[in-house]
């Protein structure tokens, strides 16, 4: 995914009203494999910490936060 991609879809996500619209939006930008294996993440209260831990995460959760520090 390039990064113009990414930045779409960080304002498409932070646009949406709640929290099932912005899940059924991101849902239908992954492929089968993609969604599947965020699916499993999400529903596993360890692996989701782990991976909203790493760097990459805590960049993606201040672009949804719309941090003007990036």
């Amino acid at each position: 995914m390039s990064n113009n991609n990414f930045d779409e879809i960080v304002e498409k996500m932070k646009n949406q009203k709640d929290n099932k619209e912005a899940q059924d939006f991101l849902m239908k930008k992954l492929n089968p494999t993609q969604s599947k294996k965020l699916q499993e993440v999400m529903s596993d209260r360890n692996a989701l910490e782990k991976m909203l831990s790493t760097p990459q995460a805590q960049e993606l959760l201040r672009k949804f936060m719309g941090d003007k520090n990036d």
